[in-house]
């Protein structure tokens, strides 16, 4: 039999296509098919807006009445100063500037048992600073009193944006709309809770995910995932934020995501106040702060 003759280029091209298909071939399943070329942003700036210069959520924290907003103006006045406050608002943006990379963090990447583990493990964290500052309180030492509390604020805060991403984040959104008569009928969904936990896992099972970041870690979505800049409903101009739902009174899902977002935060401040009473004594029962935080340049 006679060989017909290979160029030295062909040759070079043959093991060019090769040593490609190889590396293809080792490559995760969640990495096939989906971008990995999104160079990681620069560290978002640290700077915290004025809180008179945004427009916070104000909530009356495990009150028996709902907060009154004819007094916005007023309260939102005494918060501007409150330390407190402070720390719970520098904690939603600490996670953007330094967690940016961690999924868990964020809701990112479908890693949803560690996101919910870490929301568990900060309210731990606001549990222990809380038992310091009663030891602090009982023996008299107001500026260790003020220290802990100051701390079980800033992981209150850091959990807090968790909550918050996983409705702008996630796909939860677009799954829930088309069974909604109205957008008040979409569950909020807890995940410090067992039941929100509960709740998480049955809709993993229905397709849950959320979006895929390249430089995030750890990846734990199934391969053909959108990624994250496709799905995050963070603002009002991003391509899913800004699709209308028409039978939802042509509400936006960015709309929605702040809805859901808003009273999940307003559950988790009454379940905080409520479980460690201390919080809303050195606070006082408002606070005040952002609504999906995500300073990350996606």
């Amino acid at each position: 039999m006679e060989c017909s003759s290979v160029s030295e280029d062909d040759m070079k091209s043959l093991q060019q296509w090769i040593i490609c298909v190889g590396l293809t071939a080792t490559l995760p399943l969640w990495a096939v098919g989906q971008d990995r070329t999104s160079a990681k942003p620069l560290p978002p700036s640290e700077e915290i807006p004025d809180l008179s210069t945004v427009k916070p959520t104000i909530v009356c924290g495990n009150c028996d009445q709902p907060f009154d907003p004819t007094t916005h103006k007023g309260i939102l006045k005494g918060l501007a100063s409150n330390r407190y406050v402070g720390e719970l608002r520098r904690a939603l943006y600490w996670q953007d500037s330094y967690h940016q990379f961690e999924s868990k963090v964020h809701f990112d990447n479908c890693d949803f048992d560690e996101a919910v583990g870490y929301v568990d493990s900060l309210l731990a964290e606001v549990d222990r600073h809380v038992v310091e500052a009663k030891v602090a309180h009982e023996r008299g030492d107001q500026a260790a009193t003020e220290t802990s509390a100051l701390k079980a604020f800033f992981a209150l805060g850091q959990a807090l944006h968790g909550v918050q991403d996983f409705y702008a984040h996630t796909n939860y959104v677009e799954m829930s709309v088309d069974q909604a008569r109205k957008s008040t009928d979409i569950v909020i969904v807890s995940p410090w809770t067992q039941s929100g936990k509960n709740r998480i896992k049955e809709l993993e099972s229905s397709g849950l995910v959320s979006g895929y970041v390249s430089w995030g870690f750890p990846k734990k979505c199934p391969n053909g995932t959108p990624t994250h800049a496709d799905m995050a409903k963070d603002k009002a101009t991003t391509p899913s934020g800004a699709v209308k739902v028409p039978h939802l009174e042509n509400r936006s899902r960015y709309q929605i995501s702040v809805q859901l977002a808003r009273g999940a935060s307003q559950e988790l401040m009454d379940y905080a106040f409520r479980r460690w009473p201390l919080l809303k004594e050195v606070n006082g029962q408002y606070a005040a702060f952002e609504v999906l935080v995500d300073s990350r340049g996606l």
